[in-house]
C-alpha cells in the first residue's frame, strides 16, 4: 500500500490538536500516512530523515512525500546527554540525543547544552544559511529524482519556509516544477490559526490545508 509522508516542523505536527493535515490527508487519498514532522523540526531534520528512508527503499517510488520547510538557521547537533524522559528539543540517539537548535532555543537547554547553543547564535549569518538551504534542496530534489519518487511536494504554511515574496520562486528541477504549494493566508485568519497563537493552525486550519492539498493533488491528476 502506497504511503503519505509528511516532513516538517511544529506548524504539520500535533501542537495542540490531535489530528495533524497529514492524518487527514492520507484518510482523503485512503493512503498509510507516515508522520516526520516534530516540534522545533529542522529542515536538517526533515532532509536527514528523508533521505535515509529514500535510500533504504522506505519511501517508494509510489509514495507521496510532502515537505513543508521552516526557518533556515534552525538545525540539529549530536549531544552525550542523553534525555531522561520525553523531551521536544531532543530525540535518543545511540548513547546520547540529537538536540534541536533554533533562535533562543538555550533558554531550554542546561549546562554545556545551554552555552553551546547560546553561542552558535553568533556564529549564523543569513545569507550563508540561505545558500546552504537552496544547495540541499536542490540536491534532495535530485535524490528524490534518481529514485524515481514521482509525488514530491513541497508546502509552504503561513510565514514558514521559502519566502517567495523576497526571493521570487522557490528553485524547482523540472521534474518537480509545479509542486511548490503555497498556503502562506492560513496563518493569516483567525479562522484557522489556534487561539492566542499565530503560528500554528487549529483543528480547522489543519482540515483546510488538507482539503486544499487533496484539491490540488487532483488536480494534478487531471
Amino acid at each position: 500500500m502506497s504511503k503519505l509522508i509528511v516532513a516538517g516542523c511544529s506548524v504539520s505536527d500535533y501542537t495542540e490538536v490531535d489530528r495533524v493535515w497529514g492524518d487527514y490527508l492520507a484518510e482523503h487519498l485512503g493512503l498509510e500516512y507516515k508522520h516526520l514532522a516534530a516540534q522545533c523540526g529542522s529542515n536538517d531534520r526533515l532532509f536527514r530523515l528523508l533521505t535515509n528512508d529514500i535510500r533504504n527503499n522506505i519511501i517508494e517510488p509510489d509514495d507521496i512525500v510532502m515537505v513543508q520547510y521552516t526557518t533556515i538557521e534552525r538545525t540539529e547537533f549530536w549531544s552525550g546527554i542523553s534525555p531522561l524522559e520525553p523531551d521536544a528539543l531532543r530525540d535518543p540517539y545511540d548513547d546520547g540525543s540529537i538536540i534541536k537548535f533554533k533562535f533562543r532555543s538555550h533558554e531550554t537547554f542546561k549546562g554545556i547544552e545551554c552555552k553551546f547553543t547560546k553561542m552558535y547564535e553568533r556564529f549564523i549569518n543569513h545569507n550563508f544559511e540561505l545558500e546552504k538551504f537552496i544547495n540541499n534542496h536542490v540536491s534532495f530534489q535530485c535524490l528524490a529524482k534518481e529514485y524515481n519518487i514521482h509525488n514530491l511536494y513541497f508546502v509552504k504554511v503561513g510565514e514558514y519556509g521559502w519566502d517567495e515574496i523576497t526571493y521570487g520562486n522557490i528553485p524547482l528541477i523540472p521534474k518537480y516544477k509545479d509542486n511548490f504549494l503555497n498556503y502562506r493566508d492560513l496563518l493569516q485568519d483567525d479562522k484557522w490559526r489556534l487561539a492566542f497563537d499565530n503560528l500554528h493552525l487549529s483543528e480547522q486550519g489543519h482540515k483546510e490545508l488538507a482539503s486544499r492539498v487533496f484539491a490540488r493533488l487532483n488536480t494534478n491528476k487531471g
